[in-house]
């Protein structure tokens, strides 16, 4: 185990990348049936811990951001259907900030 921390301990992982795996490995159990079923077989000692994984997960898969093109365009659409639709200088700001 020592081995393992000195390893990771001398990569450069950034909390970007720990996020980005988190939030990876959270969509992956939220969505697939075999991995929760495989975590809770792997922690059939501790069912409640399994459940709370699974539960987290499926938070995470929840609340974090889609920046894919149908995820912008469902947001988009969200926004225009709530009535709370940005004016047209408010658009402008966000285009100059982006680029």
């Amino acid at each position: 185990m020592q081995v393992i921390v000195a390893w990771l301990k001398s990569k450069n992982i950034t909390a970007h990348t720990v996020c980005a795996v988190l939030i990876a490995a959270a969509g992956i159990i939220a969505s697939d049936s075999q991995v929760q079923d495989f975590l809770g077989n792997l922690l059939k000692a501790h069912p409640a811990a399994a459940a709370q994984i699974v539960a987290l997960a499926v938070i995470v898969a929840k609340y974090s951001h889609s920046s894919s093109l149908a995820g912008t365009m469902a947001t988009a659409r969200a926004i225009a259907a709530n009535g709370n639709t940005p004016t047209a200088a408010q658009v402008d700001a966000a285009d100059v900030a982006i680029k």
